[in-house]
């Protein structure tokens, strides 16, 4: 469950988890906060901000503006997460290319205002 005041930002009401591949379980706490899949506007229409993926995005957003793990880790963790939620070959590779590529800025951005839960 999440709580929005704008409809594009959210905060998150209940924690979730997330267990990996390799059994290592993570943790989304209540009052983390997300504004879904980065992808660029003019594509929303093919990739909106919120789709079968947006629990992954979520727990992306987190590990980039809550932890300290490298970003190849996070964007991988976010690949992995897309992966066990069945998302379509195509989007998540499109996604994780994306962030792969393109989330250099924001990965800085939210590592240089890290917040706390």
């Amino acid at each position: 469950k999440v709580s929005s005041k704008d409809g594009r930002n959210f905060v998150l009401l209940e924690s979730f988890t997330f267990v990996t591949k390799a059994g290592e379980t993570i943790t989304v706490p209540a009052g983390s906060e997300s504004d879904g899949a980065s992808t660029p506007k003019p594509i929303w229409n093919v990739l909106p901000p919120f789709g079968t993926y947006w629990p992954a995005a979520y727990l992306h957003d987190y590990l980039y503006r809550y932890t300290q793990r490298p970003k190849s880790e996070c964007d991988s963790l976010l690949n992995e997460a897309m992966e066990s939620l069945g998302v379509i070959e195509d989007e998540r590779i499109a996604i994780y290319e994306g962030v792969n590529f393109g989330g250099q800025l924001a990965f800085d951005h939210d590592r240089s205002q890290q917040q706390k839960v």
